[in-house]
Order: structure tokens, then C-alpha cells, then sequence
């Protein structure tokens, strides 16, 4: 095989592998969707512009500062001084926030726990794809 026709199988191998990330990658996206809203979607929402609900519209959680978002006024008063004291949602704090609130910020006021760090790394997943 001459170098051409190396080159033509190797520029189809690429193609051919990067077509079926994209399709994991978009499968992956479907089951944190899915997750969100069986553990998140009763109390959030994540359509920008939707109505608040019980908890703040999520659409912009992933790297905003805690308790900030001006649509909701319900913060707790914990949430609201954690904040201003630079808690920011990262990964590593949104996963701290869905094993158990209280412990984060003790006084908080969600009463949702994820056990299951699988779980938890799909809604984490998810509300990282709506801010990129």
C-alpha cells in the first residue's frame, strides 16, 4: 500500500472513531439529562427564562456563586453568606451539595440527597453541558 492510500485508511479510521465519540458522547449527554430531571427536575428547572420552582432555575448553576441568582428569592440566609463568602459550583462542590446539603453549608435548605456517586457525576455532567 503506498503512502496515499495509508494516509486515505488512517484519515478514515479518524473519521470513522471521532463519529462514534460524538455518538457516546451525545448518549452520555441523553442519561445526564435523564438523571437531572429524575433526581433535580420536581424542584428545578433549567430552561433559561423558565419560572422558578421550589429550588432556582439551574441553567447557569455550574460556576456561578452560591445563592446569586436574582429570579430567586428564597435562598436561605446559610446559602446566601456562603456565597458571599466565595462558594462558587464547581464540580467538586456540586457534588458535596447533592451528597448532603447541610454538611456543605450547614443551615441550607434542600432537603435532596444522592447517595450514589454515579448519580451524582450525571447531574454534575449535565449542568456543566448548559453553560458550554
Amino acid at each position: 500500500m503506498g503512502p496515499k492510500a495509508r494516509v486515505a485508511v488512517y484519515v478514515a479510521l479518524l473519521g470513522a472513531a471521532a463519529g462514534q465519540l460524538s455518538t457516546s458522547w451525545a448518549a452520555d449527554l441523553e442519561a445526564a439529562k435523564a438523571q437531572f430531571l429524575k433526581s433535580c427536575g420536581t424542584c428545578h428547572t433549567v430552561e433559561k427564562g423558565a419560572p422558578v420552582r421550589q429550588g432556582p432555575n439551574l441553567a447557569t448553576a455550574f460556576g456561578r456563586k452560591a445563592g446569586s441568582l436574582e429570579e430567586f428569592p428564597k435562598y436561605s440566609d446559610a446559602l446566601k453568606r456562603a456565597g458571599a463568602g466565595g462558594l462558587v459550583w464547581t464540580e467538586d462542590k456540586l457534588d458535596q451539595w447533592i451528597t448532603n446539603a447541610g454538611l456543605l453549608v450547614p443551615g441550607a435548605t434542600m432537603p435532596y440527597r444522592q447517595a450514589d456517586p454515579d448519580k451524582r457525576k450525571l447531574v454534575i455532567e449535565y449542568l456543566k453541558s448548559l453553560t458550554q
